[in-house]
């Protein structure tokens, strides 16, 4: 195991599930993830689906359209089945800050932890085959204020019926510099990408993740 370490989760990624953000159109982007409670940090308590709807003149500084639902995850007396809070905010960072900052809400005498990414559906027409992604900001190396994590890994279920392993899996991972500093001086930045199948949806989820969360070398 020298050498290796394991990625912590820091933050859930948005990723495009409906329209393209270099395309005129509607855009939609979403992430999903849990949480847990600085009481049972290890527990995940609710399971959190952000969704994001603009055009691709909205995402700088346009009206952007938030949503956030919440479900709990273990029984609570009194508590509702399911959760939505919604809004608008001008530009994409902002309507991140409001749609992660609802999934605070349920546990508010509480610290609320981020505990993991989950997956969400791509946007597709009925009758075609499924495809599922899974995007994280991680870290494995040093945490700096100036580098709050250090890669970014997205991983894709796609469903190809008919085969005996019909759920291909992809992994994912880019290191901060490729997405935040990217430079056409600079040499090529690393770029890890694993492939397996599975024959379950169920199982391709936890391989997934065992992967994402898995020891490996540091970029």
């Amino acid at each position: 195991m020298s050498g290796l370490r394991y990625p912590s989760f820091v933050a859930p990624h948005f990723v495009e599930i409906e329209g393209r953000g270099d395309l005129p159109g509607p855009v939609w982007r979403a992430c999903a993830f849990t949480t847990a409670t600085a009481e049972a940090p290890g527990l995940a308590r609710h399971h959190h689906h952000c969704l994001l709807r603009g055009t691709q003149d909205d995402w700088q500084e346009g009206a952007i359209a938030w949503t956030t639902e919440t479900r709990p995850l273990l029984p609570q007396a009194g508590a509702p089945e399911r959760m939505v809070t919604q809004g608008e905010a001008p530009g994409l960072l902002a309507a991140i800050t409001a749609a992660l900052g609802a999934a605070q809400r349920p546990a508010p005498d509480s610290t609320t932890l981020c505990l993991a990414p989950a997956f969400v559906a791509m946007a597709r027409e009925p009758g075609l085959p499924g495809i599922w992604v899974c995007s994280q900001l991680s870290a494995t190396g040093p945490v700096t204020a100036e580098q709050p994590w250090s890669e970014v890994q997205t991983a894709y279920i796609r469903e190809h019926p008919g085969q005996p392993r019909p759920y291909h899996c992809t992994l994912e991972s880019l290191p901060f510099a490729a997405v935040m500093a990217p430079s056409e001086a600079a040499p090529p930045q690393p770029r890890l990408v694993a492939r397996w199948t599975c024959q379950g949806l169920e199982a391709a989820v936890a391989e997934c993740q065992r992967r994402m969360f898995a020891p490996r070398p540091a970029f």
